[in-house]
């Protein structure tokens, strides 16, 4: 029989002392085996499934991953991509750490998985800058290190993740045409200093520095989440009579900037909302008119990070791997086309999640 993929260190999130444990996923070796064959990228750097050798030798691998925080599903979602990949090696063991998205907090778990001598490390930093020590440390330790979605300016053996500036740029075009390039955009940032939410905003900038026409009246923090982008809409529609479109960097926030218009009366407005992270919800969003374009950013690259991690421990080369603007060296994946009206029944099912969109106010 197949071990279970439910060992309680692969799937429980550890504090930074290794105390407390709580339950991430409930998956089984089975499960997980099912859902590796629907994620995007197994043949970037591929393995055959069964034991790692690492020298001619099999033994236990112990990899850490520090995930920035479970407080989102893509998040999750991401985990259960790695985890996926890990049911496909009985010899790998994970260590899985929640980082509640605070700096300190992550900055700690890493030290933790290093006391506990894991073999390397996965993190998903939660703000670039603030996660350099973290980083530093692991290299210091001449250990694997693989950064996914968010990265870092510090020396790392690799960088993972599709490009947001270019992302950024294609949903930004897709509004540019749809206002006709005249039009009050608000908006809503991811985390303040994250490199995604850096990378987006570059990229709405790139299209909107040729379009005079449009002007950004205002810009918030939005952390990725529901509840600062309903304050943030709120403030802004008192402040700003006529908006015609968001230019929001995460789906849960745009549903939060959807509620607060539909809690204003201002569903008539028809402010049209253009949006990020590639959920099957928010491919839903897309096609009932709620959002008009998704930013289809895919979580599911853990599992790429593990495979990366284990290239390393092997000495094999990671084909595809460059230098670029940060030390170290990148991977960037190939982007997947932006999820607008037309091509929204194409996407549904092939995107993250499972949950169903909240209700749109405005309906």
């Amino acid at each position: 029989m197949r071990r279970l993929a439910t060992l309680f260190l692969a799937l429980c999130s550890v504090t930074a002392s290794g105390q407390e444990r709580r339950p991430i996923s409930h998956l089984t070796s089975e499960e997980l085996l099912k859902f590796y064959q629907t994620l995007p990228f197994t043949s970037v750097l591929p393995l055959p499934e069964g034991p790692v050798e690492i020298g001619g030798k099999t033994k236990q691998l112990t990899i850490g991953f520090s995930q920035t925080g479970f407080n989102h599903p893509w998040r999750i979602a991401m985990l259960e991509s790695l985890q996926a990949e890990a049911a496909r090696h009985p010899n790998i063991r994970l260590i899985v750490t929640d980082g509640h998205v605070d700096i300190a907090k992550q900055n700690d778990d890493i030290r933790d998985l290093l006391t506990q001598g894991v073999d390397a490390v996965i993190m998903s930093p939660v703000e670039s800058a603030g996660l350099v020590p973290a980083a530093r440390a692991v290299m210091q330790k001449n250990l694997p290190l693989v950064v996914l979605d968010r990265d870092v300016p510090s020396d790392k053996t690799l960088f993972i993740g599709q490009s947001n500036v270019t992302m950024g740029e294609q949903v930004a075009k897709r509004a540019a045409e749809e206002l006709k390039g005249q039009g009050n955009v608000v908006v809503i940032t991811g985390l303040k200093g994250s490199s995604p939410a850096v990378d987006r905003d570059k990229g709405m900038n790139n299209v909107f520095k040729n379009f005079p026409g449009i002007k950004v009246l205002a810009r918030g923090d939005g952390q990725w989440i529901r509840e600062p982008a309903v304050k943030l809409m709120e403030d802004w529609l008192t402040a700003f009579p006529k908006i015609d479109a968001i230019f929001s960097h995460a789906e849960e926030s745009s549903w939060g900037a959807e509620l607060a218009i539909g809690r204003a009366g201002r569903c008539k407005d028809g402010i049209k909302i253009y949006t990020f992270d590639g959920s099957n919800a928010g491919f839903k969003s897309v096609k009932d008119g709620t959002f008009r374009a998704d930013g289809n950013y895919t979580p599911f690259i853990g599992d790429i990070g593990l495979r990366a991690v284990v290239y390393a421990l092997m000495g094999k080369e990671i084909v595809g791997a460059q230098k670029y603007e940060n030390p170290g060296n990148e991977l960037k994946l190939p982007d997947s086309p932006i999820v607008v009206p037309e091509n929204a029944d194409q996407w549904i099912g092939k995107g993250w999640g499972d949950f169903a969109p909240p209700p749109d106010p405005c309906k």
